[in-house]
């Protein structure tokens, strides 16, 4: 299977890159459009700096890839509820994200709602601690 837009969600951690990698080398076979995005699951509002300050953050991703990057975006809400409403708006036909293998992930993972809202295929890459 071919995909035509890739999104990449990112935490903005180091871990990020890994993420990116993963997708990219995706991208590359396929030919496809790859937009970032990063949603604030911590906010109810971001003030106009802080919104400046993480979208150049993830622009700095985007400049570093070795793949042109189609869109970046930073939203806050719910990880799974703001990831959806992308893949309807912008046409997404894969979600790659990460998911780091600690202790409290295991009990308040974000993937298993995500898998449920996301109408699309999702890969998630495996993360170190």
């Amino acid at each position: 299977m071919s995909y035509k837009h890739i999104l990449v969600a990112v935490d903005l951690s180091q871990s990020s890159q890994i993420v990116i990698d993963k997708a990219i080398s995706l991208a590359k076979g396929a030919n496809c459009k790859l937009s970032f995005v990063f949603v604030d699951v911590d906010k109810v509002v971001l003030a106009q700096k802080e919104k400046l300050t993480l979208q150049k953050e993830l622009q700095t991703l985007a400049d570093q890839s070795d793949y042109p990057i189609t869109d970046t975006l930073v939203v806050i809400g719910d990880l799974h509820i703001k990831l959806s409403g992308i893949v309807r708006e912008m046409d997404i036909d894969l979600v790659v994200c990460g998911h780091h293998h600690t202790f409290l992930s295991r009990l308040f993972s974000s993937v298993p709602k995500l898998a449920n809202a996301v109408e699309t295929d999702l890969l998630v890459v495996y993360l170190d601690q």
